[in-house]
Parts: structure tokens; sequence; C-alpha cells
């Protein structure tokens, strides 16, 4: 590494020459310590601290920069440095800054005396005019005109506090106790403003009986300040029961059937900061406490518990923030994911739908099936009710083609089927005397229909066998 280099290097890391030493040929194995302990064998550095190494290309080796407590420009510096029969030796360059300044004083000590002046009058000239400002009284007035505004913008973006009152029940536009007292409490700390415009705030706030008891207070003690007023009133409407009961409870609260989790983590901070405002709970054991219930206090069916459950000792406690988003994430991931099952269940009956326009047929055709249909769901009805209401004439049904002997032995016509069983006749081609599963016939559907409506209206209201 040239000389210039070597330069460079001291000014990026900001090091003066005259205490600068740069070793060369340091093999990349030796560690820090060992370059401490022979840097501190050479007297002259005094105490050495390592400030930089780099990579020497050319011999793969290691330039090490070091900052030594002395000032080596008039001191004598070893050629090398490094441990007897262990370590070393490592070649020592020592960086002295250039003799600039000795010649510019030495030209103008040559330049006053041709002028015949000395460093006196020069110094005169050197000193600042009675009309410059002082610089430190420029900076104490810019401090108090930056507070003097701090304070006029927190002025301005205050906005007060909500209405509370004690009265019960609350009325409308007021706020019950414990959501006021969190508000109250929390603004308390950022407001960066005396406790006078505190304790004003807070008045501006109340009405009835609230504002009673802290007028009581300050004429009973006229140094209370903010936070008094606040256990005061804590005293007066926050709940009687002490830390430790408060804490039975919270441990004892339970995620309801039907409630989503962050419902429940909500009802559970709520109730945990009751504990912290009696003093029962530290601020640093909070997201713990509320873990625990968490995992403790949920549904056993609940899958985001059931995760929560596996992963709770493998991390940190998260805040409550962190924790609430965490679970309302998963909550509209699993609700997203059930709503996308309903359109896949929709699609997959809409091609029965669609299929029956594809069947292209006669609309008259079409309109006597739909009769047809109708009259053979009015005959299975009413085949029904009498079968309902003449139990006997089920029985005697089956006998009714044996009992007359003549016309088993007659030649079988359809006429006088027809007549025996006026309501048989074929559902295909309309004509009398046989079914439709032994018709040969064309189907004559609009022939069929006239005679299902003539039988519909001949038989009337139809009673059975009478």
């Amino acid at each position: 590494m040239e000389a210039v280099e070597i330069e460079a290097w001291c000014k990026r890391k900001q090091l003066a020459y005259g205490h600068a030493v740069v070793l060369s040929d340091v093999d990349p194995d030796v560690t820090d310590a060992v370059l401490l302990s022979a840097l501190s064998q050479v007297k002259v550095f005094g105490k050495s601290e390592i400030v930089d190494r780099c990579l020497d290309v050319a011999s793969k080796t290691q330039l090490v920069l070091i900052k030594t407590s002395t000032d080596l420009r008039n001191q004598t510096a070893p050629d090398v440095v490094g441990l007897p029969g262990e370590a070393g030796p490592w070649p020592a360059h020592v960086l002295t800054a250039p003799a600039e300044n000795d010649e510019f004083q030495s030209k103008l000590m040559s330049f006053l005396n041709a002028e015949g002046k000395t460093l006196t009058d020069v110094g005169g000239l050197l000193q600042p005019s009675p009309l410059d400002v002082n610089t430190a009284l420029i900076h104490a007035i810019s401090s108090l005109v930056d507070k003097c505004n701090t304070t006029s913008v927190d002025s301005q973006s205050y906005r007060k506090l909500r209405m509370f009152s004690g009265v019960k029940p609350t009325p409308n536009g007021e706020e019950e106790y414990d959501a006021w007292a969190e508000q109250t409490t929390h603004l308390l700390d950022e407001w960066q403003c005396s406790d006078n415009i505190k304790k004003q705030r807070i008045v501006e706030s109340l009405k009835g009986p609230a504002a009673d008891i802290v007028r009581f207070l300050r004429v009973q003690q006229p140094t209370a300040t903010s936070y008094d007023y606040m256990q005061v009133l804590e005293t007066a409407f926050g709940t009687t029961e002490s830390a430790s009961d408060l804490l039975v409870k919270f441990r004892h609260t339970y995620q309801n059937v039907g409630e989503k989790l962050s419902t429940y983590l909500l009802r559970l901070d709520k109730l945990l900061h009751c504990i912290f405002r009696k003093g029962g709970v530290a601020l640093s054991d909070m997201n713990r406490l509320r873990m625990e219930q968490v995992v403790r206090g949920a549904l056993q069916q609940d899958m985001i518990a059931l995760r929560l459950r596996m992963t709770h000792k493998l991390r940190e406690p998260p805040s409550f923030s962190e924790l609430l988003k965490e679970v309302r994430e998963e909550e509209d991931m699993l609700q997203s994911r059930n709503d996308s099952k309903n359109p896949v269940m929709s699609q997959s009956v809409t091609p029965v739908s669609k299929s029956a326009p594809e069947q292209e047929v006669d609309p008259e055709v079409a309109k006597l099936k739909k009769e047809l249909s109708v009259m053979k769901a009015e005959m299975l009805s009413l085949k029904a009710a009498t079968i309902a209401s003449h139990p006997d004439t089920q029985i005697s049904q089956p006998e009714v083609p044996t009992k007359p002997p003549y016309k088993r032995n007659a030649t079988p016509q359809r006429s006088g089927y027809q007549e025996d069983k006026p309501g048989i006749f074929c559902y295909r081609c309309g004509e009398d005397g046989h079914f439709k599963r032994e018709c040969e016939g064309e189907e004559n559907l609009l022939k069929v229909n006239k005679r299902l409506i003539k039988l519909t209206k001949k038989s009337g209201n139809y009673r059975g066998v009478q």
C-alpha cells in the first residue's frame, strides 16, 4: 500500500497522522489479541487500539491500522513489531503530517518583518467586530422559541375529554366510568403540559356528582395533583373489588359458545386494564397473563386457539395489538375460505338447470305432458284416499275379475272389458282395454289427455266403492 493510500485510509477513519501506525504482512489468522500483545511491548506506542484491517492483494496478507495514545511525530518508532518466537515480526509504518504549517509560519513571519508588523497586529485584525451577535445568545433564543411553539401546538391540537357525571344509568352523550378512566389515564401520560393544565382538562370533562367530588377534594387539599383527582374518582365510581378479586375474576373469564376469539380477547383486555389500574399487575406481566388466559379460557374446538396453544411457548408473549391483529387475520382467512365453498356448490347445480332447454320439443307436446303428469298425480291421490276410507275394498279388489265366471270363458273383447272397468285405457294411444306396457300403436297424447279430463269430470267427488 502506497503512502497516499495509507493517508486516505487514515482520513476515512478520522485518525490523526501522528497517532497512526500501519502493520504490513500480517497473516489473516493472527487474532487481535496477539497483535495487541505485541504492540503492548512497544512502550513508544503507549496504549494501542486496532482500528481497521484490509487485504493486500499483492502479498495476500493483511494491513492493520493501529491507533496509539502517544504522538509519534517526535518519537522514534521501531521498524518491526512482533512476539519473538511466537508471531511476527511485522513491518511498522509510521505516518507523520507534512510540515506545511512550519513553512507557512516562516513565510508569514518574513512577510510581517518586511512590512514592519507583528503577530499582535494581525490578531487585532482577526478579532470579531462589536456588531457581531453572541452565538450562545442566539441558541438560547432559538430554544425558547421552539418551546413556545411546542406549547402552542399542543394547545391547538387538544380535544376535550368526553363527559362523565357518574349518574346511573349513563345519560346519552356520556361515557361509563371504566371507558372514561381508561382514556383519561392514557392521555395524562401523553400530554406534554403542566399539571395545572391537566387538572383543568379533567375538570372540564366532569359534571354532576363527579364534579362535586373533585371540588370537595380541591377545598380539602389545594395542592392535589391530577393523579389525586383520578384516585378520588376511582374510589367513588370505580369497582369496589380489590385487585386480587379482579384477578380471580380474570382467571375465570371464558369464551362463550359462538363468540369470536377477537371479541373474547377484547373482554379480557378490558378486565386486565382494570386490574392494572388497581395495581394488581405490573405492566411487564400483562402480555404474559393475557396469553395464558387466552390459552386456558378459549373454546377447545376453536381452531385459532388450538394453534395458539401449540405455539405460545415457542416465542415471547405478544402485545395486545399484535395478538389482536394476528387473531383477526386468521378469522378473516377462515371466513373467506368458508365463503369460497358456497359458489362451488352452486356452480355444480347450474349445469343441471341448463340441460333442460337443450332438449327442444314441440310446445304442444310439452303442454300435454305437463297436463298428463298432473292427472296422474290426481289419480294416485284419489286411489290413496279410497284405500284409506275403505280398507275392506283393498282385499276384495283382487277378487273382482274372478266373480263373473261367464266372462272368464267368454271371448276377450276390449269393449266388454271397458264396460267392467271403465277407468282402464292406454296412456299411450288412448284406446280402451289394454295398458301402456302392452300398447303397440302410435302415441296420441292429445286423446289420452281428453280421456283423462272426461274421466275426472265424470267421477266427481269419488268416494270409492258404494
